[in-house]
Order: C-alpha cells, then sequence, then structure tokens
C-alpha cells in the first residue's frame, strides 16, 4: 500500500539553509519550500554542545531536504499571529523502510 506524500507532511515549511559563518556572522541561502509536518509543542532537547535547551516546535520533513543546523525555518506561513521564523537547534533522523518514508525531524528554536 501507498499513501499519497499528504498524508505525511500536510503542511509546507519555507527553509534558508545556513551556509557558513564568517567574521559577521552566518549567512542563509534562499528560501525553499518543503513538504512538512509542523508540530507545536514545547520540548527540552539537547544542542551539539550538549546544554539543555527548550524548542518550541518540532518540524518532520523528507529525509531527501538535507536540512543543516543552523537554518532558518518559517512556519505556518501567512497565518496571522502564527507565522514565525526558527532556527534548527537539532537534526534527527528516521530511516525506514518502504511504504513508510524516512525523514528528518527538526527542533526549533
Amino acid at each position: 500500500m501507498s499513501w499519497p506524500e499528504s498524508f505525511f507532511f500536510p503542511n509546507t515549511v519555507s527553509v534558508r539553509d545556513y551556509t557558513g559563518g564568517g567574521g559577521m556572522g552566518g549567512t542563509y541561502g534562499a528560501p525553499r519550500t518543503l513538504a512538512a509536518e509542523v508540530i507545536d509543542v514545547q520540548e527540552l532537547i539537547r544542542n551539539t554542545a550538549g546544554e539543555e535547551v527548550v524548542s518550541s516546535t518540532r518540524v518532520t520533513v523528507p529525509i531527501t531536504a538535507n536540512v543543516v543546523l543552523g537554518s532558518l525555518v518559517t512556519v505556518w506561513a501567512g497565518i496571522p499571529g502564527a507565522e514565525r521564523e526558527a532556527e534548527v537547534l537539532r537534526v534527527g533522523r528516521d530511516e525506514n523502510p518502504p511504504p513508510l518514508p524516512s525523514h528528518l525531524i527538526l527542533w526549533l528554536k
């Protein structure tokens, strides 16, 4: 059995990939739109430095999206009072055999 992508990824997000830092701070690529599942939930997570930080949103995207730490993700675009852009604090991978999709889990600031 096969499910449409919209079953697992009913929302869309805009991602500006973190492309590196320099003396003037980090830079970001052009926005790209991805199918996603967005869940607003506060979770205590560990960042790459091992510090406990609070994530306010969890976003799931197809594994082929290749979103990196530090990227900026806009969720709930066009929804007054809900639209916001946040930094990716942590990235997790969940690889599954077909028919389930493999995906990345992004925890946002």
